[in-house]
């Protein structure tokens, strides 16, 4: 399809659309929890890569030559690395926006145009 930038494009193309959807909609939250932030994406994207290596070294799983750019870190393919660091990115910033009041209010008026809250009849 896009021949050896295939899964890498394909991947920033699945996941890319949510993060700007999320920055978009919750930014001043994430920022002010930056460390949390950044020790909940980093550290399980750090195990996650360490374990896909072990798991590619033995044999368990491949990629693709002709789909994969060919580049790779600490011999992980690249690809792999992002995939693991853009679901952790969409799963931390999620639960952060999710127990945000701030967010769901600017969220409710967002949508209240198109999305109108009912009232209560009783």
């Amino acid at each position: 399809m896009f021949g050896h930038a295939t899964y890498l494009i394909l991947e920033l193309a699945w996941a890319l659309p949510v993060i700007v959807l999320q920055l978009a909609v919750g930014f001043p939250e994430l920022w002010r929890a930056r460390r949390t932030w950044a020790l909940a994406v980093l550290l399980p994207t750090i195990y996650l890569c360490l374990a896909d290596r072990l798991a590619m070294a033995n044999g368990i799983w491949t990629i693709h030559a002709d789909r994969s750019t060919g580049i790779s870190l600490a011999g992980l393919p690249l690809e792999e690395a992002v995939f693991f660091l853009l679901t952790n990115l969409m799963v931390v910033q999620a639960l952060i926006l999710f127990q945000s009041h701030d967010t769901r209010a600017r969220l409710r008026r967002w949508l209240s145009p198109i999305w109108p809250r009912q009232r209560d009849s009783a």
